[in-house]
């Protein structure tokens, strides 16, 4: 294909904005309303369209044949490490986020081990453990912002499970606060302020805490290198001892970078997908009632265990994937075309910023019948097998699939089940929850909840 140049602009489909990529309006727009702007660019020039902004270009490619050529078919020409999920790497490092071909496959093989589905019961354990201990903090009565406990609580059970630090406290703790901290270097908006360098900018503060965070990680590894083989508690056991084919181990910097990856994927959309999964069906009563009546037949007095979590609680699973059709956390995939290609009838030149969105194709109405509606029934066994390919991705899908998506069901059901047991949970009123999408998308103000008895 012979790609046209308009000066410094390439000939890419359309969209709303042109040279010199500067639209004040729209920004807007996308921070205030992100989904409602992108539909309404979906519906004014279709499944492909271009954002121009601050000297980006972006084609959106939305649907279910966009979704499968990006995650199934042709996944392997378009790359992670060179389009925006880039911008993590002075924070995740090379993870399996960041990396492409015969690096992201490997490390993917090497850490296939530990979501194993004997490791996934072992972890439930412990996680059920630091979950009921959070519990019980709570009381009768209190006013809990849900979001926010959530993100606590998973990156203790994060600190446990991933990197094996429940023994001490403090150190868990410390290492918790600068990851937070430093993870909030993108909880802005606007991508290309991440840019800024220098002292002062928030690049450097951020690169404060990673050089905390990674004094930590290198002692941890450190002191595992001294632990036999087979002396494995966390995740971070399994990678110091984990060998490829050829015998090779990972080096220190592969752990650590994976290590930040598998933290970074888990703890923020567990805690975006719990707190939406509570404001939806404290919006719901019926589906309220009919959730809390399989828990309390489910489990009784006693906690979740292995069997109650996978196929034990199958209206638990529906508004589960419920929630996260309407409210995927990784709802952008953003790659980099390696070579030209073809779709819905445009020529999309090679190095180009492109990416599905399966926030808005999971509320496409040729899809989803009344696709604003939270309507958990829509996810029976028999209706899901009939989506087709590339209908529901909030994980991905092909061989790239999120590695730690069983992981963090297990994690959702755990939290819901555990809080929806022992307290009726009230949505304080007034609240209106609007989005936040960066990094993930989750509530920008939080969800607000009376914990009232039983």
């Amino acid at each position: 294909m012979k790609v046209r140049l308009h000066g410094f602009i390439r000939d890419l489909p359309p969209g709303p904005t042109s040279f010199p990529h500067l639209s004040v309006d729209m920004g807007l727009r996308l921070r205030d309303n992100p989904l409602g702007t992108l539909m309404g660019y979906y519906e004014e020039y279709g499944p492909v369209f271009t954002l121009r902004f601050l000297g980006l270009e972006m084609v959106f490619l939305i649907g279910v044949e966009a979704n499968q050529m990006l995650l199934v078919s042709d996944y392997r020409d378009f790359s992670w490490e060179h389009g925006l999920l880039g911008e993590l790497i002075p924070f995740i490092g090379h993870g399996l986020l960041t990396t492409d071909d015969e690096a992201h496959d490997r490390a993917r093989k090497l850490l296939a081990p530990a979501f194993y589905p004997a490791r996934i019961k072992s972890y439930g354990e412990r996680m059920v453990e630091r979950a009921q201990a959070a519990i019980d903090a709570l009381t009768v009565g209190d006013e809990v912002e849900i979001h926010g406990w959530t993100r606590e609580v998973a990156i203790q059970i994060a600190g446990d499970v991933l990197l094996g630090m429940s023994t001490s406290e403090h150190r868990a703790a410390f290492f918790a606060e600068h990851f937070e901290q430093g993870l909030s270097y993108y909880g802005g908006y606007i991508w290309q302020t991440l840019l800024m360098r220098g002292p002062g900018s928030a690049h450097s503060r951020m690169r404060k805490h990673i050089d905390q965070l990674d004094k930590v990680i290198e002692e941890e590894i450190n002191h595992r290198r001294r632990w036999p083989p087979g002396n494995h508690r966390a995740i971070l056991d399994l990678l110091v001892h984990a060998e490829g084919d050829d015998g090779e181990r990972l080096s220190h910097k592969e752990i650590r970078d994976q290590i930040f990856t598998l933290l970074f994927a888990g703890h923020d959309t567990t805690a975006a997908t719990v707190a939406w999964l509570l404001a939806l069906i404290g919006r719901s009563p019926s589906t309220y009632r009919k959730l809390q009546d399989e828990i309390d037949d489910r489990l009784g007095d006693r906690p979740p265990e292995i069997d109650d979590l996978f196929g034990g609680m199958p209206y638990l699973d529906q508004v589960i994937k419920e929630t996260l059709r309407l409210y995927p956390p990784a709802w952008l995939g953003p790659r980099m075309s390696r070579k030209d290609f073809q779709i819905y009838g445009h020529e999309v030149p090679a190095q180009t910023n492109v990416a599905y969105c399966s926030w808005l194709t999971h509320r496409l109405p040729e899809i989803y019948e009344d696709p604003e509606a939270f309507y958990p029934e829509r996810f029976t066994d028999e209706a899901f097998r009939a989506l087709p390919p590339g209908a529901y991705v909030p994980f991905g899908r092909g061989p790239r699939t999120c590695i730690g998506a069983r992981f963090g069901e297990m994690e959702i059901k755990i939290l819901v089940s555990l809080l929806m047991q022992h307290f009726r949970l009230e949505l304080m009123p007034g609240q209106q929850f609007p989005v936040r999408t960066v990094p993930t998308i989750s509530p920008r103000e939080g969800v607000r909840l009376k914990l009232r008895p039983r």
